[in-house]
């Protein structure tokens, strides 16, 4: 591809790329990081790749941006997935000095623990299915766009995040009675 080619499909898909990152992260900043990556792996295609085709290219183009929204996303998540057990012991401590109940903080730990199990459980069981569910009610992803990932319908998402709500409330039953 000659660089004269990969300025003008750098021009007319910018703005898309942009929009598709910041749709996912709500963040400009990160939404240009995710295109420079996009455009980056692009050029780093090379001759390898058909960018003639109008249609294919733009279909590269949204997947590939959506995906790499995805992963900034992801990796922002997994920083403040996990809690250093002191960090949690003195907010658990905190909560006490401040006047809350001792027991009430300690049920609070233990659903918290139970929630990540059935979380865990439905990741186990039905993949796709928790994929949908933290995409569209977690990063807050428009049902379209991830029924155009999973390449499904937008009414075929919305009856997925419904039925694994109704899954997890059940799950959360059987606990919790």
């Amino acid at each position: 591809m000659e660089n004269i080619d990969f300025v003008n499909i750098y021009r007319e898909y910018r703005t898309k790329v942009i929009d598709i990152a910041e749709t996912v992260l709500h963040d400009r900043n990160e939404a240009e990081d995710v295109c420079q990556d996009v455009f980056e792996i692009l050029y780093n295609m090379g001759e390898t790749a058909d960018f003639s085709d109008d249609v294919k290219l733009n279909k590269l183009i949204t997947r590939m941006s959506f995906n790499k929204a995805l992963d900034y996303y992801k990796r922002a998540f997994r920083k403040y997935e996990y809690v250093d057990s002191d960090e949690l012991m003195a907010v658990a401590e905190l909560k006490v000095q401040s006047g809350g109940n001792v027991d009430e903080i300690i049920l609070a730990l233990e659903t918290e623990g139970y929630l990540k199990t059935i979380f865990h459980r439905l990741r186990e069981k039905k993949r796709i299915d928790y994929e949908i569910y933290v995409s569209v009610t977690l990063y807050d992803i428009p049902s379209r766009l991830v029924a155009e990932h999973y390449h499904i319908t937008e009414n075929n998402v919305n009856n997925k995040v419904m039925r694994t709500r109704r899954w997890l409330a059940r799950e959360y039953k059987k606990i919790f009675g």
